[in-house]
């Protein structure tokens, strides 16, 4: 999770700890989101990158309307896809 934490506080640009529990958390509900949508997390690149990119988006995103762009579902689709194989 430290990984997902680090990619995350990149993409928004920020080297302080005020937000890193409050941004854990995010990560936490992520990853069981996309557990209850079928795709188990499995720690690689990959997967960190997902996390990572749904977690930003939602941060973001958190005060507006409007669904997940078009490039993250597909991203979290595939990524569903995978997880039969």
């Amino acid at each position: 999770m430290d990984a997902i934490l680090t990619l995350v506080k990149a993409r928004l640009g920020r080297l302080d700890t005020s937000l890193d529990e409050y941004l854990t958390a995010r990560i936490q509900a992520a990853i069981e989101e996309l557990a209850t949508a079928g795709i188990h997390v499995t720690g690689s690149s990959r997967d960190n990158m997902l996390v990572a990119d749904m977690v930003v988006w939602q941060y973001q995103n958190r005060d507006k309307d409007g669904g997940m762009p078009e490039w993250l579902r597909l991203a979290r689709r595939e990524r569903y896809l995978q997880e039969g194989i």
